[in-house]
């Protein structure tokens, strides 16, 4: 047994004559294990640790659960569990009623009816706690701030912003603590910070120092999504997680740099990880001047990476915890640490900044302003003053529901700008911590960002390429990105308005370059490059195939309709025989229109049918689809309704691991069968 049990023992022999003086009746006093489990809970409750001191408490509800002092110390325990708000409450209220001068039972009443947003009675308990006698001047600092929460949650709740919020559920949220979501700029991959029974250390006291009686510490895990679903989570792997707290923080755009939190060194810092294939390096902590003797624990790059917005501890801010700037110099040495200034930071704690993709919509979260209570999250303009400086906006409280008065931290934003993630300690959550989407208007005026994604093969396989882009002006320095070994995939985000080169490379054949001409726009643009490398091996063989299987691909009118013939059969046959068939990663989707001008397409007739989903391909016309299915036979239904609703040419298209493919060209390189 772990010399920490033995102190505990030791410990709870040496503390019995004192629990002895509480009585929770019943032969509690006669009742070893009842007495055991009880002083636990108190030396656990004694140290603040409220979540480890609740389940010790609780297990004596059988037995003891109309006892008073019992209810007290479960009730207090509850106001930092957000899905037992609700029994916070209701547990003080019976102390109440059996004892109104138990120690500081308004302020605890009050802190659950404002957790349970019953602003108007946590005021009035609060008026009852400041006429009582004996407050320590820490507890009339903390009643007067909880009295200020309360009025600026009413304001903010008497005008609702337009919010839909989702919880994500299962299998992204347990009964364990979720947050931290960080999401690749094609929302298909989340990293998140994940604390429970999954965690690799397991319950410790220490790093490395297993104890039963201790608490999980924090690990990085990432979950993929396909179809519209989030995937099983998993853990990073021992290059990323150790026994230690390692908690996510942010990841580039281009999703090569991964920011990671680690408390090895003492207080916390932050350490940077690089995408080396599939796998991330062993993280470094971050190079220069941002880390500190104090606690640095969020962060996010700038779309340029050439600044670094972080949250610290550090002496010479406005509060505790404040927002700062750092920028990289030429040898990747983060200095020039700035403050961010009144407009952002405040007597009370900043956290959690998020620059948003277009470089001038930043989000952060805060305890000052006009919070709900806890942390809300607040949105911020970065705005020029002159050609050298600019300065951020004043900060803007997102608003209810979105805002609760739990802990509402860690928002990002999708590159669209359309939803972001968060994680919420909110009444209702399925544990402490968990990730919610958020659907709304987040007033970004302009997105002006493209998103450029593709697919990377060779010989028909997904494969590991180096890529460089570069923009006209040089205002970009060389951005180096790459694809995956294991999917093909790269993604990365580009300001509009300028125009790039982006070269292809791998080893053993010559580079491809591809040219964008970004415009500007006022929405998000997609721009898919797909790139295909051959060896001549491949392509003799491919022609020996289609030779000795008699396979003609012939165009229709349309120069995008495709049909197989010979033996490969017609569009018909295709539905006769594989209507029904699915393969892995193949969807399929009703094309309703090409073009080289998108915005020229109308299209209100078919607004009803479905969310309408432009592609800008590498001859640089757009194609514009409607709804998404995983058989030919679905996407057929569906097709029809489009021609009803007016669309006659519409066709269908498939899509089989990011790359878009006709029906004749699956028929030849026989997805249907795979």
């Amino acid at each position: 047994m772990k010399k920490r049990i033995l102190v505990l023992a030791l410990f709870i022999s040496a503390s019995l004559p004192i629990c002895a003086q509480v009585d929770l009746g019943k032969g509690f006093l006669k009742d070893k294990k009842s007495v055991e489990t009880f002083t636990l809970a108190e030396y656990f409750f004694d140290n603040k640790s409220y979540l480890q001191a609740l389940p010790f408490y609780s297990s004596l509800d059988a037995l003891y659960g109309t006892n008073t002092y019992l209810l007290y110390k479960e009730g207090i325990c509850q106001l930092y569990k957000s899905d037992e708000f609700d029994k916070a409450l209701e547990h003080l209220l019976v102390v109440k009623s059996k004892n109104s001068k138990a120690a500081n039972i308004n302020l605890f009443l009050a802190h659950a009816y404002h957790l349970n947003e019953r602003y108007d009675e946590a005021m009035t308990t609060l008026d009852l706690y400041d006429l009582g006698r004996g407050n320590t001047p820490e507890n009339t600092v903390e009643s007067a701030r909880l009295r200020q929460n309360c009025i600026h949650a009413k304001e903010i709740t008497a005008a609702p912003v337009d919010a839909t919020i989702s919880n994500l559920g299962a299998p992204i949220n347990t009964g364990s603590s979720e947050y931290v979501p960080i999401v690749s700029a094609d929302d298909s991959l989340m990293i998140f910070t994940y604390k429970g029974d999954r965690s690799i250390g397991g319950l410790q006291t220490e790093p490395f120092v297993s104890d039963s009686l201790g608490e999980y510490f924090e690990d990085v895990f990432f979950a993929s999504r396909y179809g519209g679903s989030w995937k099983n989570p998993e853990p990073m792997d021992s290059t990323i997680n150790g026994f230690s707290n390692d908690a996510c923080i942010t990841i580039s755009n281009d999703g090569q740099t991964l920011l990671i939190f680690k408390d090895e060194a003492g207080a916390g810092d932050i350490y940077s990880s690089k995408l080396v294939s599939d796998v991330y390096s062993e993280p470094i902590p971050l190079s220069g001047e941002v880390n500190s003797m104090a606690w640095e624990g969020s962060a996010c790059f700038s779309p340029d990476m050439q600044s670094l917005y972080f949250a610290s501890e550090r002496d010479g801010g406005y509060g505790g915890r404040d927002i700062w700037v750092a920028t990289k110099n030429a040898d990747n040495y983060w200095g020039n640490v700035k403050n961010l200034g009144p407009n952002v930071n405040t007597l009370y704690n900043e956290d959690s900044p998020y620059l948003h993709a277009n470089g001038v919509t930043m989000f952060f979260s805060s305890e000052g302003h006009n919070s709900m209570g806890g942390y809300d999250v607040f949105r911020t303009k970065l705005t020029p003053i002159d050609s050298t400086f600019s300065s951020f906006s004043a900060a803007i409280n997102l608003g209810y529901p979105i805002n609760s008065p739990g802990d509402e931290k860690y928002f990002i934003l999708s590159t669209d700008g359309k939803h972001g993630y968060y994680s919420s300690g909110k009444k209702g959550g399925m544990g402490q911590q968990d990730i919610y989407n958020i659907a709304s208007n987040f007033d970004v005026d302009n997105v002006n960002v493209m998103l450029l994604s593709g697919l990377v093969t060779m010989d028909g396989k997904k494969v590991y390429s180096n890529i460089n882009i570069k923009d006209d002006e040089g205002k970009l320095r060389n951005l180096n990105i790459s694809s995956k070994s294991s999917t093909g995939k790269y993604s990365t985000t580009l300001a509009l308005g300028h125009k790039y080169s982006v070269s292809f490379a791998i080893a053993g054949s010559d580079p491809q370059i591809r040219f964008i001409d970004a415009a500007p726009a006022e929405q998000m643009v997609m721009n898919t490059i797909n790139i295909s490398f051959y060896s001549k091996a491949y392509l003799d063989s491919l022609r020996a195939d289609s030779i000795a299987r008699n396979v003609v691909v012939v165009v229709d009118k349309k120069p995008d309709v495709v049909y197989p013939t010979g033996n490969s059969g017609d569009y018909n046959d295709a539905l006769r025989i594989y209507g029904d068939a699915t393969s892995p990663g193949l969807v399929f989707r009703v094309q309703i229109g090409a073009y080289n001008i998108p915005q020229n397409y109308k299209a209100d007739r078919l607004k009803r049918l479905g969310f309408f989903r432009k592609n800008k391909l590498e001859d640089q016309i757009t194609r514009i689809t409607i709804s998404e299915f995983l058989t030919l036979n679905k996407a057929e239904k569906f097709r029809q309704e489009v021609i009803a609703a007016g669309q006659s040419d519409a066709f269908v298209t498939g899509e089989k691991d990011g790359t878009r493919y006709l029906i004749g060209e699956l028929f030849t390189l026989r997805f249907f069968q795979n």
